[in-house]
């Protein structure tokens, strides 16, 4: 049990990146329960772990590993299955109008495979830098700048479509 003090820290920090780790959460599983689940578990693995935290300045970081690892852990579970549901909502093209035109840049980042659309998401939406998705992700510095550059020249080609 975490003296009170301690808990309130833990609390103003999680509220301060609370977002971005949902962001993250939601980027792997594409399915809102999903990364509410994973959320939460990353919620209380953090706080029973955060004597483990050696730097304070690192706690963004470490939850956002923290995340990524209960949003694969639902993901390996989830059975390979596809929801009609999910597929109703995708957006439609309007009669008329590129796909440039209709599809938002959320939607399009949304688009790219799970690898690309991770790092993109916490470089671009959260301001991490490639060290730190490195020690998130489990890949190397410069497979994380291969994957922003495959990315953006992905983004780009949906754009000019």
């Amino acid at each position: 049990m975490l003296p009170e003090d301690e808990k309130e820290w833990y609390t103003e920090q999680v509220l301060a990146c609370q977002s971005g780790l949902y962001r993250l959460a939601f980027g792997i599983l594409r399915n809102e329960e999903d990364a509410c689940d994973a959320l939460q578990e990353a919620l209380c693995v953090g706080y029973e772990k955060l004597d483990g935290l050696r730097q304070r300045s690192r706690f963004r970081p470490w939850m956002m590993k923290i995340t990524a690892n209960a949003a694969y852990d639902i993901l390996r579970k989830r059975p390979n299955l596809l929801n009609l549901e999910e597929v109703e909502e995708l957006p439609q093209p309007r009669q008329g109008v590129s796909r440039t035109e209709s599809m938002s840049l959320k939607e399009a980042v949304g688009s790219l495979p799970e690898e690309y659309r991770i790092v993109v998401l916490l470089f671009y939406y959260e301001d991490m830098p490639v060290r730190q998705i490195s020690d998130i992700t489990g890949v190397s510095d410069a497979l994380v700048r291969t994957r922003l550059s495959r990315a953006r020249r992905m983004l780009r080609k949906i754009w000019k479509e």
